[in-house]
């Protein structure tokens, strides 16, 4: 027997032992090695064209959705959820009302368990809004009304925190769920579509700080403000948009003020989803490691 037989007839016999060991049970992917890091935090920033749509998968497996985008990007929201093996969502989040954020969530709604649901609060007279709440019920999922500073309670290695939530006086933007997951040294802020007069209100918030920002709006002109960047001094900033958006996103002088601060960029639109994980410790944008500000 040569030697390539030799080491493959090894192999096999290891394989075959370990299986026994484990007295063929699955194992749980989190509890080994995921390549580099072990129970990583895994956020995956969806590319649904001009929406938004972000998915979590907590170290203890416990499983997040936050938005859905557009009614045209439901089913692809769906497929990605399939490929990650993801058939239940434990937590899903509106973040507000716009429909490139829950136009989707209808289709996901229907084919995806969901246990609950964390909804901003900000009622909206719109049809894919009457729509996501009629299936909400039809279903029975439980609905929250986040409150701002609610702690979200999925994984105790993991810090999630309500910045901002909905009001009737406030616009639907403005009602966005903010949302801060902490995870020992890596901190992520997702800002849903928050403008100027939310930014103002989040700097008073000491706890704003975060080495990832998800841009807030699509990068529109009306938000990320130099004095929000200065609060919240990211290392790396995550924009969803689509190449070919009528609205001009992301304007040019949110790209001049990130690349003037030195902030890394990554954007669906030239990664299509992004892959983000952590341990806590090390930072990884599609398993590559980023250097972040302590």
């Amino acid at each position: 027997m040569d030697m390539k037989k030799k080491r493959y007839s090894l192999l096999l016999c290891l394989l075959v032992l370990f299986t026994t060991f484990l007295g063929g049970e699955k194992i749980d992917a989190r509890s080994v090695n995921y390549g580099y890091i072990t129970h990583p935090l895994l956020v995956y920033f969806f590319d649904v064209g001009q929406g938004d749509s972000i998915f979590m998968n907590l170290p203890n497996g416990k499983t997040v959705l936050i938005d859905g985008g557009d009614v045209e990007h439901g089913n692809a929201v769906i497929k990605k959820l399939k490929k990650l093996h993801i058939d239940r969502i434990d937590l899903l989040i509106s973040t507000h009302p716009d429909i490139d954020h829950i136009g989707g969530l209808l289709k996901v709604m229907n084919q995806i368990k969901i246990k609950a649901i964390l909804d901003s609060g900000k009622k909206y007279n719109s049809h894919s809004y009457y729509l996501y709440k009629k299936e909400a019920f039809q279903k029975n999922i439980p609905i929250q009304i986040a409150k701002t500073n609610d702690k979200i309670e999925l994984d105790p290695n993991i810090d999630m925190t309500v910045l901002n939530s909905g009001k009737p006086s406030r616009t639907n933007n403005d009602s966005s769920i903010v949302l801060k997951v902490a995870y020992e040294e890596i901190s992520i802020l997702l800002t849903g579509d928050i403008e100027s007069k939310a930014e103002k209100r989040l700097i008073k918030n000491e706890n704003i700080d975060a080495q990832v920002l998800k841009i807030p709006h699509h990068g529109s002109r009306t938000s990320t403000s130099e004095s929000f960047l200065f609060a919240v001094n990211p290392s790396v900033a995550i924009l969803s948009y689509d190449k070919f958006n009528i609205f001009g996103h992301p304007h040019r002088s949110v790209m001049k003020r990130l690349r003037h601060l030195g902030i890394k960029q990554f954007a669906t639109v030239d990664y299509g989803d992004i892959e983000l994980s952590t341990n806590g410790k090390k930072l990884y944008i599609e398993k590559e490691e980023v250097l972040v500000n302590p």
